[in-house]
């Protein structure tokens, strides 16, 4: 068993001392800033790219993220943007390690120069509301490479899961249809949480199939779920079944059979079956990118299928398929809440 280089500490609450601003943080959900001392390293840039700017599957030619180098001296230029990273190469005294020190603490940063190991801090709101600030420490610029190299994974989570987070608590500032979250719970024993800019569609629910969507771009999310499944089908049966779906329920959507991925990726802790590919549907000339996720209800033979797509034409998809993941990642087993948050 390969033995754990690099711890990681995901601080998840406002630090004392944080310069914290009531002003909400600004730009877009991909971008990453990187903040270093003078100009970026080339080579921890490089491993960061090779971390965040990997290629998102659309009709367009993506990256996940987008990494923008600054030098220190330009950060209150963007001080108030979503997601910034700093690279920190703890020997070379200045202002990113002060700043570090300001947002970590005296002690983190102690340990960090102490420490063969790099270390990696997720710190929220520090400049501004629904900001995330990444701090990647090293002792020297050896580790710091090591960990640019071997904390990439965790680098790119970390800026997801901060994207999910910000982008449901917008959709839910309108409010959410608890009360339809609490029927399907008490009838089907599944639940998942419906904001306000959704409307639903509970036509098909008797055929195990509930949908909502939001229109101006078009979106949907579906769930689906079938019994009598001891154990998880072939990869060919779930995407047979996203198939039918689409065409069943859905005016006669199709699978552009070219643009297929299907892979395994756990969802939520369960182990899951994912479909990435291009749906359309020549009755009505459209089509846009989607997403499947298929999984056992643990302890029982239900067979669920979770799907998310768009229809966006002459706009970027990623933002609006981030957006649908965030609705997703809500999908749960549990009741649901007993009131908006």
């Amino acid at each position: 068993m390969v033995r754990r280089l690099l711890p990681i500490v995901i601080v998840t609450a406002l630090l004392t001392g944080c310069d914290m601003s009531s002003n909400p943080a600004l730009g877009p959900y991909e971008q990453v800033h990187v903040i270093s001392e003078r100009e970026a390293d080339a080579d921890v840039l490089s491993l960061l790219s090779d971390a965040l700017e990997i290629p998102f599957r659309t009709f367009q030619e993506e990256t996940l993220f987008v990494l923008l180098p600054r030098p220190v001296r330009k950060l209150d230029e963007v001080k108030n943007r979503k997601n910034l990273l700093f690279p920190v190469d703890l020997s070379e005294r200045g202002r990113v390690e002060r700043i570090a020190t300001q947002v970590l603490g005296d002690e983190r940063i102690r340990r960090a120069k102490n420490s063969a190991e790099a270390k990696l801090f997720f710190i929220d709101d520090p400049w501004a509301v629904g900001q995330t600030a990444a701090f990647l420490l090293g002792a020297n610029r050896k580790i710091l490479l090591e960990g640019a190299k071997k904390e990439g994974d965790r680098i790119r989570s970390g800026f997801l899961g901060a994207n999910r987070k910000r982008i449901l608590r917008f959709l839910l500032f309108r409010g959410e249809n608890i009360s339809l979250s609490r029927k399907i719970y008490e009838r089907y024993g599944w639940t998942i949480r419906m904001p306000a800019p959704f409307v639903e569609d509970e036509q098909f629910l008797d055929k195990r199939f509930f949908t909502m969507k939001m229109d101006q771009p078009g979106r949907i999310v579906s769930v689906y779920w079938e019994e009598g499944h001891a154990e998880m089908p072939p990869d060919d049966a779930i995407l047979e079944i996203r198939r039918r779906i689409g065409w069943d329920f859905a005016d006669e959507d199709e699978v552009d059979s070219a643009s297929v991925r299907v892979f395994h990726a756990p969802f939520q802790g369960h182990d899951a079956v994912r479909i990435e590919g291009i749906w359309q549907n020549e009755k009505y000339t459209i089509g846009g990118p989607f997403r499947s996720i298929a999984f056992l209800e643990p302890g029982k033979s239900r067979l669920f299928l979770i799907d998310y797509a768009v229809y966006a034409p002459g706009f970027s998809k990623k933002y609006y398929l981030w957006e649908l993941e965030s609705v997703v990642e809500t999908f749960s087993f549990d009741p649901p809440p007993e009131k908006t948050s």
